[in-house]
């Protein structure tokens, strides 16, 4: 016998004796009222009927119940799974795979949220030095193991209310919540030196030396995200300019030649 068939029986069986009790009290006190007999008949009707008709019915309800109280468990069961799916789907998808920070879309989200009267944020644009040498040199597999550890530096030097994200290729950003500039050159150089003091690989022959440039740009209330990016980018390029390995939250850049109609994109490492 199974537990569910235990338990249904064991119910209908405590309901079928509450009937015959209450049954017996109401027929006895009923006849005893208008003097009628107790016969062996009255007997019969007060046991038999209360367990023909209350055993089948009872068990027939507790069968039900015990189908929706498993139906319920098995409806939560799957709506927890179904939030775990939402959960890893979303961070999937919100999360660079590799490092594990916020992907450029997310990034942005993150970028446009509503800052009140007088409040700045700060953000500032990580490009590692030299980086297609490493992957040259030492293979895209060291590269990566790069990427990973600046990513660490960056959650290891930054505030839990920072956003930090991967915005493509080996380019990191970090949104400094109610930061100003003053303390974001501080925080960045933070940055520069912590990286710039990870022992990457043992060995004269094979180590790697990764440095960063760091670009900086306010972003106040009201501040259109792509021009905030455009300036911290900018500072990066000041930064590669003047010798790499610095931060630059200032720029002097010539307008980008025009070739085609189009602006070409300088590229920088």
């Amino acid at each position: 016998m199974t537990p569910r068939t235990k338990r249904i029986l064991g119910k209908s069986i405590v309901v079928t004796l509450i009937a015959i009790v209450a049954t017996f009290g109401l027929s006895f006190t009923a006849r005893l009222a208008l003097q009628m007999p107790i016969d062996w008949l009255s007997w019969v009707e007060c046991t038999f009927i209360p367990i023909l008709i209350g055993l089948p019915v009872s068990a027939y309800i507790f069968a039900q119940s015990e189908t929706i109280r498993e139906t319920c468990d098995k409806l939560e069961k799957s709506h927890t799974a179904l939030e775990e799916a939402h959960d890893r789907l979303n961070f999937v998808t919100s999360h660079d795979p590799m490092t594990g920070l916020l992907s450029r879309g997310e990034f942005i989200a993150r970028m446009d949220r509503n800052r009140d009267e007088g409040e700045c944020d700060t953000l500032l644009l990580i490009d590692p030095d030299h980086f297609s040498s490493i992957n040259d040199r030492h293979g895209h597999f060291k590269g990566d193991e790069a990427l990973v550890r600046i990513a660490k530096a960056l959650v290891y030097t930054t505030r839990p209310g920072d956003s930090i994200g991967r915005l493509g290729g080996e380019e990191f950003g970090v949104l400094l919540r109610g930061v100003r500039k003053a303390k974001a050159i501080t925080i960045a150089e933070n940055i520069r030196r912590h990286i710039e003091g990870i022992p990457w690989v043992k060995g004269k022959q094979d180590g790697v030396n990764v440095t960063v440039s760091i670009g900086g740009a306010e972003f106040p209330r009201g501040a259109d995200i792509q021009n905030v990016l455009r300036t911290a980018g900018r500072c990066i390029f000041e930064a590669k300019q003047r010798g790499r390995n610095r931060v630059s939250f200032e720029y002097e850049v010539a307008p980008l030649p025009d070739v085609g109609g189009q602006k070409t994109r300088r590229r920088f490492e």
